[in-house]
């Protein structure tokens, strides 16, 4: 039986952590084998990830789980690519890449900025090694020719902020909204091939660790807001927006390269 193939970028905690946990959970055949690939920096919260995962099911197996820093760019090349060849490609009928890493960025003023050299460390996080992720991974599919022509899915962990501009947030909007157009150019060179789609997925407000620290590092005028979500129970659950996320991806009923948004699928 062909074999699912899921590699998970940010996933050692949060809403990578929950996505491999999803993608094992709700996959509509349940006999169906499926292999995870697992990067993030944190090498004792992967191996935690890992553990989840194949405590849910026997049918989940973590090939291969890599501690990775997303602002090396050419170490994120090194490891990417030499993770992907050796993939066994074949195996897999239906492919699943969550580009789901990413830094919350210096929360303030434009003409407060100072900290230049950790501004363009985040934008490689963000943006750059998001760029080389992707490009590896479309490369290396074509590479293996037409004869293998599995279902693939890539999906960006996109935001509200991607296409709205919030004060004290333009770090973080500008880098949400450049993934979201890099993904919707990438969805347009694909459009011939039906078997090849991509996804913005708006994951809501979730209850991670981000939200610890929009709350201590936001403005004076917004902290009520955030402290209000947290103290009220209206942060969402990360297992829960990730619930919705792999549905879609299993279903596949949604348009290559659209932005969809937790809080209208949720209903």
């Amino acid at each position: 039986m062909s074999k699912v193939l899921a590699i998970i970028t940010g996933s050692s905690k949060g809403f990578g952590k929950a996505i491999a946990e999803e993608i094992v959970k709700g996959n509509p055949n349940k006999n169906q084998l499926i292999d995870l690939v697992l990067f993030a920096r944190s090498l004792d919260g992967l191996k935690s990830t890992k553990e989840s995962v194949e405590t849910i099911s026997t049918n989940a197996k973590v090939i291969d789980l890599q501690s990775l820093d997303m602002s090396n760019i050419p170490d994120v090349e090194l490891k990417f690519k030499s993770v992907l060849e050796n993939i066994k490609w074949e195996e897999y009928s239906k492919i699943c890449f969550f580009n789901n890493h990413g830094t919350l960025y210096h929360l303030g003023r434009i003409e407060d900025f100072s900290d230049y050299k950790n501004i363009q460390k985040d934008n490689d996080i963000n943006t750059t090694s998001f760029v080389v992720t992707t490009s590896l991974l479309v490369k290396k599919l074509k590479e293996l020719g037409s004869q293998y022509s599995p279902e693939v899915t890539i999906i960006n962990s996109s935001s509200l902020c991607a296409i709205k501009a919030f004060p004290t947030w333009s770090l973080y909007c500008s880098s949400r909204a450049y993934r979201d157009m890099f993904f919707q150019s990438l969805s347009l060179e694909y459009k011939s091939n039906d078997k090849f789609k991509v996804l913005n997925y708006s994951l809501g407000i979730l209850d991670t660790d981000m939200q610890n620290q929009v709350r201590e590092e936001c403005s004076e005028e917004d902290k009520s807001f955030y402290v209000g979500l947290k103290n009220d129970g209206k942060l969402i659950n990360p297992n829960r927006s990730a619930s919705i996320c792999t549905n879609l991806v299993y279903s596949n009923k949604f348009e290559t390269g659209s932005h969809l948004d937790y809080y209208d699928l949720d209903k």
